[in-house]
């Protein structure tokens, strides 16, 4: 059933899929205006097919084929795919692939795949398996699908119609998404009677394929990343097995790898028909035909262990691969001083990038796998500082790879919903308490104006503005007492008032400066009429948070405001707000005065007591929010102080020593628990690329310009390679005694600002083996250098 919904200017396409009934709630997609699909994606819309209304059931497996004759083998084959939910591809029998990237059902992505090589002349087959019906943390329920197209030697040889044979008759019995994971398979291969992505396979008895509505999804445009990269990790079997291993009843073969992957396996094995095996933590039950057989999973899974157990039967393993399938960085960044411990941190951190990095940032390996958009900063940042991708257009590598970035702040303004807020995670059903997080969106706003600052494109942002326009002014029609937003707070974990809704300092300021990052873009792409407003209600709010919760006493803020009403209804929801309340004011906390710093929200004549303030809260134990710290630890960079460089690198030393000699080798949730593969906790990598070797860029890219400002705290030497949207930047420092040498090479086309400590004596800097004088901006003496090799001392 498809329905049109006006809701004030933007049109709601509401589809209610067949099968759907146990979803909690259909997805409610809008349609943007300047989002069109391309000439591709206009051709596979209206080559949708599938394999009829009885194919409609949860996580359903259909495979499909299409034989076809080629004269000659091409040259160049391009096939366009795309699939809800996914799809596996082979040809002539071959793997070729899996996909799509994650996708928003308003805004699907085909993949564009080259198989001339799998290609032959005479007699072909492409094979594909299509899972649909899933509901999960990357996956949303809609209705499946599937369309390709092939066109070799640019001429379009097939594309899917009526003539494609299917069937629900192969050995995915079930199917089930948990979180992101496609897991909880139940396959049984004896209900194929064959190979039936094979060439030579009889597929006669399959059914035509029904053709559908391919209006059913948003434009259809090309993918917007590259392909994700698939990699044999090694690994080492337990016990001192070796293969051929043959196992009968309730016995098993345990592997593990050195560190954590983000993998699938591929087992080779022959048995008896009926042996069933179970392969954990895939949670796949499997029933074996007769004889040697295959068998991979239909997606990854973070793992360091994986399990074949034999439950019944006997099967005898003769093959075992582990692929993993990654966002296909190169990693050029490096590190190294003479703390090994640190030096093992950022090899760890540097590691957590890799594997949280598959279609988009994802906030857990080994859980989750969800698209959060608090997953960056933390992801970006590591990105941008060690990380270069695969080449764009122009052929060249992408230095500070910002296309997950842009993956991730598109697909978070699909998300809209009727009445104005965006999700905090994207390609979900999920619509439980973490659904609508205000903090959240403003995080989303502030994602947009870095991808702008990192790249100069506007596109993505013209293309989902009413979506930005929508959400703040969600905002602004939650006003309290006051005129603060009133609303539910979160911002990171620990926070004394997350979950709470009231007229927070932590919210409100993360809305202010939403606003007034939606100004700014919004002048960008000529919405003066949003822009001006919300200009103005930036300035407004700004103005009500240093009058209404500045506490003059202690010269810090107000933790929020909180009328009786809003105190009465968190308590009926059984969150009641703990902090002492005074005239409605409750009691000050780290997270209102950090937050305050980290939003430009603090008045200069203010910011010395709260930062203060700040430093007092912050103890050395860690205790707080893992997340809390990042804010907190750019404040203290921010200082400039010699004391607050080595007590950061103190936090590190203490806070992380546990991560940084897990065997997972992989940051965590937490400082204790949750998630040990998790994003939040891999920023000190970034902090020691881009702080402690001091290299970061600055200013908007269009600039070319970046800063060398090291900050070794208690550090003798330190160097490496820090990445920049320029190239990499190679840099070492060397502190003995008073003398502070360095080397550093300015990528092409690139001006940077050299910025030493500025020491009494001597007041000149040894640059390129001339004595020059510099310039004196607070405690640094700032140099400019131009591109090339630099050596000198201070």
């Amino acid at each position: 059933m498809k329905s049109l919904i006006q809701s004030g200017c933007l049109t709601i396409l509401c589809l209610v899929c067949a099968g759907e009934a146990k979803a909690q709630k259909a997805p409610l997609l809008h349609v943007f205006p300047s989002l069109q699909a391309d000439a591709v994606g206009r051709k596979l819309q209206s080559a949708m097919i599938w394999a009829g209304a009885e194919a409609n059931g949860d996580g359903v497996a259909v495979a499909f084929r299409k034989t076809f004759q080629l004269a000659r083998q091409p040259g160049k084959a391009e096939m366009s795919v795309f699939a809800d939910a996914r799809y596996l591809l082979w040809v002539n029998g071959q793997y070729v692939e899996r996909g799509p990237s994650r996708f928003q059902p308003n805004g699907p992505e085909y993949d564009t795949l080259e198989i001339a090589s799998q290609l032959q002349a005479g007699s072909n087959v492409v094979a594909l398996l299509v899972v649909g019906n899933l509901s999960g943390g990357k996956v949303m329920r809609h209705q499946p699908g599937l369309a390709a197209i092939l066109a070799c030697d640019d001429r379009e040889i097939l594309r899917t119609d009526a003539s494609w044979r299917c069937t629900l008759e192969n050995r995915y019995r079930k199917v089930v998404a948990s979180w992101a994971d496609i897991v909880d398979e139940q396959v049984d291969a004896r209900i194929e009677d064959g190979d039936w992505a094979a060439s030579q396979y009889d597929d006669s008895r399959w059914r035509p394929s029904v053709a559908i509505d391919g209006q059913a999804w948003g434009p259809l445009t090309a993918r917007r990343i590259p392909r994700l990269r698939e990699t044999q990790v090694p690994f080492q079997f337990q016990d001192g097995a070796t293969l051929p291993v043959t196992l009968t009843n309730g016995q098993h073969l345990t592997f593990t790898t050195p560190h954590i992957v983000q993998a699938y396996p591929v087992i080779s094995f022959t048995a008896d028909a009926g042996t069933e095996l179970a392969i954990s933590p895939y949670k796949t039950h499997y029933f074996a035909k007769a004889g040697p057989q295959i068998y991979f999973t239909l997606d990854t899974l973070g793992t360091a262990k994986v399990e074949i157990v034999v439950k019944q039967g006997r099967a005898t393993l003769t093959g075992l691969k582990l692929i993993e399938r990654l966002y296909p960085y190169t990693r050029l960044g490096a590190f190294t001083c003479d703390d090994p411990l640190l030096n093992q941190l950022w090899e760890m951190c540097a590691r957590s990038c890799e594997v949280l990095s598959e279609d988009s940032y994802v906030d857990c390996a080994d859980r989750e796998r969800v698209e959060w958009m608090d997953d960056t900063p933390p992801g970006f940042d590591l990105t941008q500082t060690i990380m270069a991708g695969p080449p764009g257009a122009d052929g060249k590598p992408v230095f500070s790879d910002p296309r997950l970035l842009e993956e991730l702040v598109r697909r978070t303004g699909l998300t809209l919903q009727p009445d104005g807020w965006v999700k905090a995670h994207t390609c979900s059903d999920r619509f439980d308490i973490h659904a609508k997080m205000e903090d959240r969106a403003c995080d989303w706003v502030e994602g947009l104006r870095r991808y702008y600052e990192a790249t100069g494109d506007t596109q993505v942002l013209k293309e989902i503005w009413p979506a930005v326009a929508a959400q703040m002014d969600y905002f602004l029609r939650r006003c309290g007492d006051h005129g603060l937003v009133s609303a539910r707070d979160w911002v990171v974990w620990g926070n004394p008032l997350g979950y709470l809704t009231g007229q927070t300092t932590t919210l409100n300021v993360f809305v202010q400066k939403a606003l007034a990052d939606s100004a700014f873009l919004g002048g960008l792409i000529g919405e003066r009429s949003d822009s001006a407003r919300f200009a103005k209600a930036a300035d407004d709010l700004s103005r009500l948070i240093n009058t209404v919760l500045w506490d003059e006493a202690t010269g810090t803020y107000f933790s929020g405001f909180f009328s009786d009403a809003e105190v009465a209804a968190n308590a009926a929801a059984k969150r009641p707000l703990k902090l002492p309340r005074t005239n409605g004011l409750s009691a000050t906390t780290l997270h209102a005065n950090v937050f305050a710093l980290d939003r430009g929200v603090v008045p200069p004549a203010r910011r010395d007591r709260v930062l203060a303030a700040m430093l007092k809260q912050t103890p050395e134990e860690l205790s707080g929010s893992i997340m809390v710290y990042y804010y907190v630890m750019k404040q203290m960079y921010a200082l400039d102080r010699p004391d607050l460089d080595t007590r950061v690198l103190g936090m590190f030393r203490q806070g992380w020593e546990p991560m940084a000699k897990s065997a997972w080798q992989c940051s965590w949730e937490g400082f204790q628990g949750g998630s040990k593969a998790h994003i939040y906790g891999m920023y000190p990598g970034y902090f020691l690329s881009a702080y402690v070797l001091g290299v970061r860029r600055d200013a908007p890219v269009w600039k070319h310009q970046i800063i060398l400002e090291p900050h070794l705290g208690d550090l003798t030497q330190a160097g490496g390679v820090v990445v920049t949207e320029f190239g990499p930047v190679p840099v070492s420092w060397n502190q003995d005694g008073r003398a502070l040498r360095f080397k550093v090479t300015i990528p092409a086309d690139t001006e940077a600002v050299l910025a030493l400590p500025n020491r009494p004596a001597p007041e000149r800097i040894e640059l390129d083996g001339e004595q020059v004088q510099g310039t004196v901006q607070g405690i640094r003496r700032q140099v400019i250098l131009p591109s090339g090799p630099h050596s000198g001392s201070l």
